[in-house]
């Protein structure tokens, strides 16, 4: 084993020292706007992965989950129970509560507009340019929320490019359809329109309970209205209108996204043994000592085909979005202004127990809002750029929340929201000391007013409200150390708004709110392009210190995160992204990130424990990929390693430790990508190659309910082509 270990890690220098440096074929040049202005990725002194139009393309990559693994440190997956939200986290930074109120850790934008929260935040984004994973503090040019990173969605302008077509078919009933009209319409006004539509069979189905008298158990039913777990049903529309003047340009944009999905099965993965006898729906006398509710009978390891559940599963989201972007040349240089509003309607339903009994069921009706507005200026002279501007952003959030437990012997009828203003303003500027030092000093000054409200009817009524400021530093000294290479140093701070747990159960958690996540952020990196622009080496090192680390961690009362702690921690790593181009038609790209996680300072929660653990902080990650091309047609093979780690933060003696640990696994997915004509692609693929059994997260319900655990594993193999015809 462990020289297969060294063989592994030998692989990329193997390969590099194979590269055939008289060759024509050379890296493309990548633009990013990561600090606001156009610059070549390998100048850009932070660490970032910018994925290309081409491999968007060439790995149908069409939301924020799509992403997962490519990127060294960063983790992007469904949240617990669904199929619309997201749970992000780059260099162990990440929001554990997918609750509509919590604010994230890393900052999503689509066209430079932020997204606001991780719930319905996966849906899809047809026509991307570029996507750009920022990792590290971005609260000088991003701002909030943004303390571990930030993911930047481009899509392509409206050019006049004409019609185009995209079709997907695959196993599971996969049937993914895709439209494009792009025209100009007027002197340099151009309109496109998108048109997307996308349905999936499940993976699990819901067959009836296996465990009838003959088994001793008293029969009971599930739920005709869900056929079949972890659906999808998805429609999108989106329009734009690009006006491209000589001094001004104009961007409008309006999207909307409605699926009808159902969420993941809840595989119960663990129960106490007895449990049924333990919390008295064990063995009935009156019904001649038949079982009522034996859920322990139902537990299982691997990912499993069917289930028996007695609740309707569904979870809806509608997305509507406009945006709206006036750019003007002036004499000081270019100013934008940005305004947009977005909106989400979201529902689920869920039977959170794994069984065909009534043990656990909910349900959450969430409605969100927010706008946009933002001032900038960007400039150059010979010797500085900048970037100033001024940001206001307003969210409003409701979740109805029923929950109904043992048959509605217990029932909960909550309420919570949350919302407010935040303000800001900010300022950037690179200074060249010569020709090959740059010096970047940065600022933001950032107020936020915040209300929030929870109830729990017929128990209490909590209304809050707190006022919060932030300032958030950058200071970078990049210096050309060679023709070939740059390397940079970075200090910059960021932070997470404060809140309240409005989702607790008890009234005083409820009431006393949380301030703002802070981090300072140390970096240094080196980016460089070798052997005759055939071989790119990117790297970084990087610490990060953690003050008032909001976690969430969850009791299991009420099905809430009921305790909010502010620990303080240090996370630090390194980050390496590589590509070679061994020969004309063979190119490698290998990335590796490592995380060292540790708590300075701990609060104990309600239940007696301190958190040890970080959730989707895996100690490595590894990403290879290789490419070869045979002219008419290329084949490509992608696999991706993520370490053990943890999906909650609880500490290393708590059983629930155990129970959360999720394993190391490794993907490997398969391409062969042709193009039959020169308007048209075709690709055949393969994803989950070796057809991993693999949990992506988990929900522990505790002692109190048994050790009650519901696992959601990730997808099986799949397969399929993409058709791609340009009219």
């Amino acid at each position: 084993m462990n020289n297969l270990k060294l063989n592994f890690w030998a692989l990329p220098l193997v390969l590099v020292f194979s590269i055939s440096v008289a060759a024509d074929v050379t890296l493309e040049e990548i633009v990013v706007t990561a600090q606001k202005t156009e610059e070549s990725l390998q100048d850009t002194p932070i660490a970032i992965t910018a994925i290309t139009a081409g491999t968007i393309r060439d790995l149908n990559i069409k939301n924020v989950v799509d992403l997962q693994g490519i990127a060294p440190n960063v983790m992007l997956l469904p949240a617990p129970a669904n199929n619309t939200g997201a749970s992000i986290a780059i260099r162990g930074g990440v929001a554990m509560n997918p609750a509509i109120t919590w604010e994230p850790s890393v900052g999503t934008y689509v066209d430079g507009v932020y997204m606001g929260k991780t719930q319905g935040g996966i849906w899809d984004l047809v026509d991307l340019e570029r996507v750009e994973i920022l990792r590290g503090p971005q609260g000088t040019l991003y701002g909030r929320n943004t303390l571990a990173g930030a993911v930047n969605f481009i899509s392509k302008k409206p050019s006049g490019a004409g019609v185009s077509s995209a079709l997907t078919l695959g196993n599971y009933g996969l049937k993914q359809g895709r439209l494009i009209a792009d025209y100009e319409i007027g002197e340099n006004i151009f309109s496109k329109i998108v048109v997307s539509r996308k349905v999936r069979g499940g993976f699990v189905k819901n067959v009836p309970g296996p465990y009838q008298p003959a088994q001793g158990v008293i029969p009971n039913n599930t739920n005709p209205a869900t056929k079949e777990l972890d659906t999808i049903d998805s429609k999108g529309f989106k329009w734009s209108l690009y006006y491209a003047g000589d001094k001004t340009d104009v961007d409008l944009t309006m999207d909307w996204t409605d699926q009808d999905n159902t969420p993941p099965n809840p595989q119960l993965g663990n129960i106490m043994d007895g449990w049924s006898t333990a919390f008295g729906v064990g063995p009935i006398a009156a019904a001649g000592g038949l079982y009522l509710w034996p859920a322990e009978r139902h537990a299982s390891l691997g990912r499993a085909t069917t289930t028996s559940l007695d609740k309707e599963m569904l979870e809806t989201s509608v997305v509507e979005g406009t945006s709206l972007k006036i750019t003007r040349e002036t004499g000081l240089g270019e100013l934008k202004l940005t305004l947009a509003k977005r909106k989400l309607d979201w529902d689920d339903k869920l039977d959170m127990d794994g069984t065909p009994y009534p043990i656990f069921h909910t349900e959450r009706h969430t409605t969100y809002s927010s706008k946009t507005v933002e001032l900038q200026l960007t400039g150059s002279t010979d010797s500085m750029s900048y970037v100033a501007g001024y940001y206001k952003f307003d969210d409003d959030a409701f979740t109805y929340n029923p929950q109904r437990i043992f048959g509605g012997g217990v029932s909960i009828d909550q309420n919570y929201s949350g919302g407010g203003t935040a303000t800001a303003v900010y300022g950037q500027v690179t200074f060249a000391l010569g020709d090959k030092t740059d010096i970047t000093i940065g600022s933001r000054k950032t107020d936020e007013d915040k209300n929030g409200f929870g109830e729990y009817v017929g128990l209490f009524t909590v209304s809050q409200a707190r006022s919060d400021s932030n300032t958030s530093n950058t200071f970078i000294v990049a210096h050309q150390l060679t023709e070939n290479t740059n390397i940079y140093a970075k200090a910059a701070d960021g932070f997470k708004a404060g809140g309240y747990n409005s989702e607790a159960s008890n009234p005083s958690e409820s009431a006393k709110g949380y301030g703002p996540e802070l981090i300072e952020s140390v970096e240094f990196g080196l980016k460089g392009m070798y052997m005759d622009n055939r071989l790119s080496i990117n790297a970084a090192i990087f610490d990060n210190e953690h003050e008032d680390m909001q976690i969430a961690y969850f009791t299991a009362e009420a099905a809430a995160a009921s305790v909010v702690l502010n620990n303080s921690a240090e996370q630090s790593g390194f980050e390496l992204e590589a590509i070679a181009l061994l020969s004309d038609t063979l190119k490698f790209t290998f990335n590796y990130g490592s995380l060292d996680s540790n708590y300075t300072e701990s609060v104990v929660a309600s239940d007696g424990w301190a958190p040890e653990l970080f959730p989707y902080a895996p100690k490595s990650m590894i990403f290879a990929s290789l490419e070869k091309d045979y002219g008419n047609y290329r084949m490509r093979l992608d696999y991706s390693r993520i370490g053990e780690h943890n999906a909650f933060p609880y500490n290393t003696l708590d059983p629930r430790s155990k129970l959360t640990h999720v394993e190391e696994r490794g993907i490997a997915d398969f391409r062969l990508l042709m193009s039959p004509m020169d308007n048209m692609d075709l690709t055949f693929w393969i994803k989950n190659l070796n057809n991993e059994s693999y949990v992506v997260n988990m929900i522990p319900f505790g002692p109190g309910f048994g050790q009650l655990t519901l696992d959601f594993y990730g997808h099986p193999r799949t397969l399929g082509f993409d058709l791609y015809y340009k009219f």
